[in-house]
């Protein structure tokens, strides 16, 4: 089997020979392997370059992938299966990729939590969930969450607390507190955590606070129910004011004083 053309491609080189047949490599597999027109190989000889150049190409192009940010076995190995490569070729490719320390996944889970504890606010549950979809071990998951204190999620889930009682000081008392719960624990927070971050969580009832934000539900409701005759109106405002955490006596008063503007 003879070359009888070299084309330079995008970023590698097609390689074709006389026989029909054609081989993709990189710019130094064509230097190491001599891969230059008019050069002779034996059939045997040809398939053995199309396993080192299919493994030579896949293993720059991890590197290359690798070198943007830090990636897991398991994303390293779907890209290349994205992009085409054997099921031969990858399990070798990772092994080396491994043995340069380029891919680490016990490395890679310390790095992922301790970047989440300066940058995030998510809880050990969410962080275990995300590193599971990253394709990560469960004892992989559990090394990386020892960088993860209880005073660390303490600390995060009473700044999250704080966050989310700032972005709904127009609900009602009793609403905010539930919905501060339910923040915490959709970002992963332990309910040990949540229970003890709630107990310390100084959020007491204000008055004039409960009155403006009680008027502002009041009215919207009554907009949104304007049309409706006014012994209905009235209960679907006290069941919704009421569902949103507002007290009976104080949602009375309002629409008592709502009926006399109307008169």
């Amino acid at each position: 089997m003879k070359i009888v053309q070299v084309k330079k491609l995008k970023k590698n080189y097609k390689i074709l020979f006389d026989s029909g047949d054609e081989l993709i490599a990189s710019e130094d597999f064509l230097i190491t392997a001599h891969l230059f027109k008019d050069q002779e190989f034996t059939p045997e000889e040809f398939q053995a370059l199309q396993a080192q150049s299919g493994y030579d190409r896949g293993l720059q192009l991890a590197m290359n992938y690798i070198s943007y940010q830090l990636r897991t076995k398991k994303e390293v190995d779907q890209y290349l299966k994205e992009k085409e490569f054997s099921s031969q070729d990858r399990p070798k490719i990772l092994a080396r990729l491994e043995e340069l320390k380029v891919i680490d996944d016990r490395f890679y889970a310390e790095s992922f939590v301790r970047t989440q504890l300066s940058l995030g606010d998510k809880g050990p549950k969410q962080l275990q969930q995300k590193m599971k979809a990253k394709g990560l071990d469960d004892d992989t998951i559990a090394y990386g969450l020892t960088f993860y204190t209880k005073d660390d999620e303490v600390a995060l889930a009473e700044a999250v607390a704080i966050k989310l009682n700032k972005r709904i000081h127009h609900k009602s008392h009793r609403e905010r507190l539930q919905k501060i719960r339910m923040g915490l624990m959709q970002k992963g927070y332990d309910s040990a955590i949540i229970e003890q971050v709630m107990s310390e969580l100084t959020l007491e009832l204000d008055e004039d606070e409960e009155e403006v934000a009680l008027e502002k539900a009041g009215q919207q409701l009554l907009r949104r129910h304007a049309r409706l005759p006014l012994h209905q109106r009235e209960q679907k405002i006290k069941q919704a004011l009421y569902t949103k955490g507002f007290a009976l006596d104080r949602i009375q008063i309002f629409l008592e004083k709502e009926r006399e503007n109307e008169e």
